[in-house]
């Protein structure tokens, strides 16, 4: 059995870094507050970095701007050259096209049915990549073309059903490392909501562009987002359970900023927010979010994850019933997050368990997935008779051997 030869995995990725800084292990690891021990097991792959908050404190320290060239995410070649998911091409030609290019312009609710179908195959199929990106740029181009024209009431309509196109450019493109997509659809989506003049869009679309913040290690402004978003809706403060549950789902994400700025009262206090706010809603999703109880102890469990407190993480996480859950994505997250805890406490074969149970909810989201691959990887090089056999299997479906 050999590792795929990443030409530059994440390890590799952080001694290159911190040669061109200038530093050594030494200081880089008293920077961090690591002993060397631990720095040295991250350059050389025997340990993976366990949190996106240390990737964060890593890169300041080595003073790289763009997280993505540090931690190579999904699968890169080099620290410069990312590799390109093959849905990219012509869902980028569709974002930057100067028209739109349909043979037929559909009615405004042909491209609703079509958007709110493309969002469903997001949440519940298991190929929900080979499914959703076909019809992502036919999509986009629909889009452009109904809203020429609109005006009133049928613009604004037209106006959120492009929000709601472009939340699911974002999440596709943030997941297949498409950055840059990301971005602009991000951006796209908060226009819409303004022109669509409707708060609760406009919230959301704060959030979606908050999770890119996140996403590219920006937790300040990923803050800012989330604290002006929040400010907005309470300021109109009238109950609405859909307001509220964007509310609530702003909160959640805050929390994970907070965790990774190591800032642990703030993070609780906000988790304790969001459940208030969850025993009003109840189990919710508006606007593409998925907010209630389960969702909160899910990012309950993946902020003290952050903290780098494992156990804490493992008994919170262990009674969230997953199944309540309906986004395959929540799902198959936070079984890899315990899986990371489990193998933060070197319980290997429980690690496997959470591992296998997050592939059988979407092996694509698996191969893309760089926590399930840095975890594969450390099991690897610790792998004993016991967990060999399923660990190669498990390896050679996320394309790390």
């Amino acid at each position: 059995m050999e590792l795929v030869d990443d030409p530059m995995p994440p390890g590799k990725r952080i001694k290159l870094y911190r040669q061109r800084a200038g530093l050594t292990q030494e200081v880089a690891a008293q920077l961090k507050g690591v002993t060397v021990s631990a720095w040295r097991k991250w350059e050389s792959g025997e340990r993976s970095v366990n949190s996106l908050g240390d990737w964060i404190d890593i890169a300041r320290i080595l003073r790289v701007r763009d997280l993505y060239r540090l931690t190579g995410l999904p699968i890169g070649a080099m620290p410069d050259d990312p590799a390109e998911h093959d849905s990219v091409r012509p869902l980028r030609a569709a974002m930057h096209s100067y028209a739109p290019v349909v043979d037929q312009v559909p009615s405004l609710r042909e491209l609703d049915a079509g958007v709110r179908l493309a969002w469903t195959t997001w949440y519940q199929s298991r190929q929900r990549y080979t499914y959703t990106a076909p019809v992502l740029p036919e999509l986009v181009h629909s889009a452009r073309a109904v809203a020429v024209g609109l005006d009133g009431a049928e613009r604004r309509h037209a106006q959120r059903v492009t929000a709601d196109l472009y939340l699911l450019v974002r999440a596709y493109a943030k997941r297949v490392g498409a950055n840059d997509i990301a971005v602009l659809a991000a951006d796209r989506a908060l226009t819409a909501a303004y022109e669509a003049d409707d708060p609760s869009y406009r919230a959301a679309s704060a959030w979606n562009m908050g999770q890119v913040l996140s996403n590219r290690g920006h937790t300040e402004e990923s803050v800012e987002m989330c604290r002006q978003a929040i400010a907005d809706l309470e300021r109109a403060g009238d109950g609405d359970p859909v307001r509220l549950s964007v509310l609530g789902g702003l909160h959640l994400l805050l929390s994970i900023q907070y965790a990774r700025s190591r800032d642990e009262r703030r993070t609780l206090a906000v988790l304790d927010r969001a459940d208030e706010i969850a025993r009003r809603t109840g189990e919710t999703e508006h606007h593409h979010i998925f907010f209630g109880p389960t969702n909160v102890q899910i990012h309950r469990a993946a902020a003290v994850l952050e903290l780098s407190r494992p156990g804490e993480a493992l008994r919170i996480g262990e009674r969230v019933d997953i199944e309540r859950s309906p986004s395959i994505e929540r799902r198959h997250s936070h079984l890899t997050h315990l899986a990371r805890a489990y193998a933060s406490k070197r319980d290997d074969l429980a690690s496997i368990t959470m591992l296998l149970r997050a592939d059988r909810e979407s092996p694509e989201e698996s191969r893309l997935n760089l926590l399930m691959r840095s975890t594969v990887r450390e099991l690897l090089i610790r792998e004993t008779p016991t967990t060999r056999a399923d660990l190669r299997v498990l390896a050679e479906r996320v394309g790390v051997v």
